[in-house]
């Protein structure tokens, strides 16, 4: 690895903030999601800059920054999710897309990577695993743009938020059997992924523990509240991580659902503080965006960019489809509603975060295969952000699933 100097270290992050700054500040302009722009603006720069990829400049330390950001947009989402209620019929559809559906998905991505791609069955059945994860940083962002109904918009909330610590934790565990070589312990593999959500709920307890002790210490003084409660997130996160790796993810959205309740209860309110997490995590997602992507042009993408798309339309095209068509049945939504929930599945930062993770650790080790990791999850990640992205407003007009008054 290459040493930067300290002017150098300096230029490039300057430059990925920049960057990521430029892409949200035009994207409204052009009337499309930032992610668009984010995307390919990332890639550029990875390619004409590569002496200025994070993961040079940070070192060791760029993928515990990674997680630590990613767990500060997951609180954020969590705390969104706390004041989104679902009926009974709502959450038996969540429930169903997340326990039966990303399965599902898993497994369709793990033959199309198989096949298309021409991956070993380690490696796609890692990489299948790492393409169940949705999440808030793309899907919130496309929602917020395409204005569907009230209803479907907290499904699609509720389902991508919670799938992204979980679907994190469930592809480091099948990274751990892959890095071993040993698919013989299918039970132990079980083990560790409950393990890991058993470590994540006692952190979230910890965390949500500190916060409300610290909240009390500074008696409603909201900067240091606000302070006391990031540093709770990242606390947990951290101390969740340390005993199971990615758990981490999940003890923060843990504690961003419960902290809007647990607020009303404590006879205060996070309004305050909520213009402050929405700033840090529009700033994290442009960031990790713009960081990760740039890590993707190698030699191998040139390889794998066609076969890594048919992948993509598979999932796009059929799985996503087949999963919620088959999975909203007797729930009282509306065909329209049920389609549109099916054309909406973008892969997002954390997929593209555990892929960049993963994969590198799997090339240093020299598992067979494990180069064309990262470059097809940015494919597959880009075409879902560029298909779902560009469509949901026509989609949603075409379905009658738009809310036009508050897209007005």
């Amino acid at each position: 690895m290459t040493t930067l100097s300290q002017g150098d270290v300096m230029l490039a992050i300057v430059l990925v903030f920049g960057i990521a700054t430029v892409c949200q500040v035009i994207a409204p302009k052009l009337r499309i999601p930032a992610l668009i722009l984010l995307l390919p603006a990332g890639f550029i720069f990875g390619l004409i800059a590569p002496q200025f990829h994070m993961d040079q400049v940070l070192g060791p330390a760029f993928p515990v920054v990674v997680d630590l950001m990613v767990a500060v947009i997951l609180f954020q989402g969590g705390m969104n999710l706390g004041s989104i209620k679902l009926d009974a019929l709502d959450r038996g559809v969540v429930r169903r897309l997340i326990w039966i559906g990303s399965p599902i998905t898993c497994i369709g991505g793990t033959l199309a990577a198989h096949y298309f791609i021409g991956m070993p069955w380690p490696l796609a059945f890692l990489l299948g695993a790492i393409l169940i994860v949705s999440g808030p940083t793309v899907v919130t962002p496309i929602l917020d743009f395409s204005h569907p109904k009230a209803r479907v918009r907290r499904i699609l909330l509720w389902e991508g938020t919670t799938l992204d610590p979980l679907g994190a934790i469930f592809a480091v565990v099948v990274f751990q059997i892959v890095r071993v070589s040993d698919f013989s312990q299918p039970l132990r593999a079980v083990g560790e992924f409950l393990g890991s959500i058993f470590i994540a709920v006692l952190a979230a307890i910890g965390g949500v523990f500190v916060a409300v002790l610290g909240s009390k210490l500074v008696h409603g003084n909201n900067l240091l509240g606000t302070q006391v409660l990031i540093g709770s997130v990242l606390v947990a996160t951290g101390v969740s991580n340390y005993f199971a790796n990615g758990s981490g993810l999940l003890a923060a959205l843990l504690i961003g659902i419960v902290a809007q309740p647990l607020s009303h209860r404590m006879n205060t309110t996070l309004d305050p503080v909520m213009p402050f997490f929405n700033t840090i995590t529009s700033i994290g997602i442009g960031v990790l965006f713009v960081s990760i992507t740039a890590l993707v042009p190698s030699p191998e993408f040139g390889v794998v960019v066609v076969s890594a798309i048919a992948v993509s339309l598979v999932l796009i095209a059929v799985v996503r489809p087949v999963v919620a068509l088959l999975l909203t049945r007797k729930a009282g939504l509306a065909f329209g509603e049920r389609a549109f929930i099916g054309w909406m599945d973008p892969r997002g930062i954390v997929a593209a975060a555990t892929a960049s993770s993963v994969g590198a650790s799997l090339v240093a080790a020299k598992v067979p295969g494990a180069q064309a990791l990262l470059p097809s999850a940015f494919v597959i990640i880009a075409v879902t952000v560029f298909v779902y992205g560009l469509t949901a407003v026509p989609v949603a007009k075409a379905l009658r699933v738009r809310d036009e008054v508050s897209a007005d």
